[in-house]
């Protein structure tokens, strides 16, 4: 298992945020962590990525425990895709897709490590040259959240966590934004943790699911396995249609109204 999660626990202000929470995820999986607003999602990716210390629990990347890790070399190893695309900043694209090389730099600025694509590649594959020169003030959201995606990208991470990066795009955007991730995903064969708002994206790019609700892990398990109505309607109170979709062959929800 390339991550595992063992037992965690975090609590603010005596609020249990995350209470025993356990899940492994294979190298090059793409793991999606799912639950209503406040069950603890973002919470655990922060407890993930290092952000924040558990109060329990333990964490193992590589088999090798986080807390072993620098700051810096955990930066080598991973990286993070937020939902809010970058502020509209005095930096051009190139720039902020070269600050992603910041933690393969030594004391000089020097950066003697390869890269997996170059900037003009990264540029290219995200459709960003012609706008390579261009300061982040005078990009859209799209663009901006693609830049972000750029910067990451350069990275070369072996594990990527995503927290709700589709959320500000637009369903087109979003669609292009998820494809462009897994694409990257199956060339480099990194591993992508990923939490999502949208159950319906969730069941097209993610291998598995975990399902949490007030910081507890409810399932864990396939699309198919977590997305059925009956468990939908225990974790977020809303009794949904669920279709499979014609050409995926995946579930898909279909909201009702309750009137």
């Amino acid at each position: 298992m390339w991550i595992e999660a063992e037992k965690l626990c975090k609590a603010f202000e005596h609020k249990q945020a995350i209470d025993q929470v356990s899940f492994s995820v294979r190298q090059g999986e793409c793991f999606g962590i799912i639950g209503p607003n406040g069950s603890g999602k973002s919470t655990l990716l922060k407890l993930l990525s290092g952000i924040i210390p558990a109060d329990q629990g333990e964490i193992r990347l590589g088999g090798k425990r986080i807390q072993r890790y620098s700051r810096k070399s955990l930066a080598q190893w991973m990286a993070v895709l937020q939902q809010e695309a970058l502020p509209p900043v005095r930096f051009t694209v190139r720039e902020v897709i070269e600050m992603g090389r910041y933690p393969f730099q030594n004391w000089l600025g020097e950066d003697r490590n390869e890269t997996v694509w170059s900037m003009d590649h990264i540029l290219s594959r995200l459709a960003l040259t012609e706008l390579s020169e261009r300061t982040l003030e005078h990009l859209s959201g799209g663009e901006r959240q693609r830049a972000a995606l750029g910067k990451v990208m350069a990275q070369s991470p072996s594990l990527l966590l995503l927290d709700e990066p589709t959320t500000y795009l637009d369903i087109g955007h979003q669609l292009l934004m998820m494809d462009l991730i897994r694409e990257w995903q199956q060339e480099c064969g990194m591993t992508v943790l990923a939490v999502l708002h949208d159950l319906n994206l969730a069941a097209l790019y993610c291998d598995r699911l975990l399902l949490i609700d007030e910081g507890k892990s409810v399932a864990i398990g396939t699309p198919d396995e977590i997305l059925q109505g009956e468990r939908i309607l225990q974790v977020y109170g809303t009794e949904p249609i669920v279709i499979r979709h014609p050409t995926a062959h995946l579930p898909q929800i279909l909201l009702q109204s309750r009137r």
